[in-house]
């Protein structure tokens, strides 16, 4: 397992975007003169306004992007120290059942051409 993956990155990003979003949507409702129906009642309440509603599903997706890293990284920290019960056999090119792009791009002008 890599130490770095960027998992820790991830997370952080998620978590200050989503701070960041918290606290512009606090702002706007308080400070920068509150939000009625129609609307935040000044120029930084919209800007306020405009930020929470851009960092805060951003923020939320990066933050359970990066926990759903962390939860499978500790899954497979956690399967590296037990043997495997059921190994998967090596696929041979012999028999002819998986083929790539390329391989199956020439069988098919084949059959075209005959």
């Amino acid at each position: 397992m890599e130490k770095n993956d960027g998992t820790r990155q991830l997370l952080h990003a998620g978590l200050w975007t989503l701070a960041a979003g918290v606290v512009a949507a606090l702002l706007a409702s308080t400070v920068f003169g509150g939000i009625s129906k129609q609307g935040p009642h000044t120029n930084s309440g919209w800007i306020a306004l405009l930020i929470a509603l851009m960092c805060l599903p951003f923020g939320s997706v990066a933050f359970a992007l990066g926990a759903a890293k962390w939860l499978r990284n500790r899954r497979l920290a956690g399967s590296e120290n037990e043997t495997p019960q059921h190994s998967p056999k090596p696929l041979s090119r012999t028999t002819g059942t998986l083929l790539s792009f390329s391989e199956h791009s020439k069988l098919s002008h084949k059959h075209e051409d005959s």
